[in-house]
């Protein structure tokens, strides 16, 4: 049994925050649970409140969960496996946020995973433990909010413009001409790849083929097309390039993926059917 929950951050914590979320998930004896995490331009700060889950990528085992700590902008999937049950509370981060908040250029959490005490130390110990010993998730929106709060505080008026692109982009699943995206923020093409890494972690064709993987994934929850119209709307050249690149970011096939997943569920909550 699962059970997910979404909060909706408040004020001027939503430049920053685009949810909290929480999962609950009871693991039957001599069952085990296993979810596929699909790539992502968006940042993760989770709290393993109850249990621990094995991760492995194609790159082969990468050890267990952290008690708490942050998954980065993503361009691989990995496998979560269990054989108890266990409770997340997660904070879905824009892209830019940690090098707004705390100075952390996007980039160097590309792919990485990072726990919260080699991040913040003290401070990061303490809202771990803050967290854990929440009774409620209503307690945990309340103290992860109040520890961003503390950083928006802090933080100089600039590069606003440039970061609102980003949201818009993020918030619509938009793709953007990367030349007029560069001109309308005033920068040559080299500043623009070069700033645009920083606050969102990735080259911007690197960005924008993970929003376009997303908006299949859209398309394929919500809307009764065959592939290969979808594949031609999202801007995929052909129905190969469209195959591999999604196998590369999902490890399935389109058709499984079509098939399989269950339709308009948040990709935190479903089990993986394909281990």
């Amino acid at each position: 049994m699962m059970q997910y929950s979404m909060h909706t951050p408040q004020g001027i914590l939503g430049e920053y925050v685009r949810f909290f979320w929480s999962l609950d998930v009871l693991v039957d004896a001599m069952d085990t649970f296993v979810h596929r995490a699909l790539p992502d331009n968006c940042v993760e700060l989770i709290f393993y409140c109850k249990g621990k889950l094995a991760i492995s990528s194609l790159a082969g085992d990468e050890g267990t969960t952290f008690a708490s700590g942050v998954f980065g902008q993503a361009q691989k999937f990995r496998q979560f496996s269990t054989k108890h049950s266990f409770h997340l509370f997660g904070v879905y981060l824009y892209p830019y946020s940690f090098k707004l908040l705390f100075n952390l250029p996007a980039h160097h959490l590309h792919n990485e995973k990072i726990d919260t005490e080699t991040l913040w130390g003290l401070r990061g110990k303490m809202l771990e433990e803050q967290i854990m010993l929440a009774d409620t998730d209503h307690q945990r929106v309340q103290l992860a909010s109040q520890f961003l709060l503390d950083r928006i505080k802090m933080i100089p008026n600039h590069d606003k413009a440039f970061v609102r692109k980003i949201k818009s982009v993020v918030d619509n699943d938009s793709i953007l001409s990367i030349p007029s995206f560069a001109h309308d923020c005033n920068l040559s093409r080299r500043q623009f790849e070069r700033k645009f890494k920083e606050f969102s972690g990735f080259s911007p064709k690197d960005f924008f083929n993970v929003v376009r993987f997303k908006n299949v994934l859209k398309a394929m929850d919500q809307q009764r097309k065959p592939l290969a119209q979808i594949a031609i709307e999202a801007g995929y050249y052909d129905q190969s390039h469209f195959t591999n690149e999604f196998k590369k970011y999902s490890g399935y096939s389109p058709k499984e993926y079509a098939i399989n997943y269950p339709e308009e569920i948040d990709t935190r909550a479903t089990r993986d059917f394909k281990y």
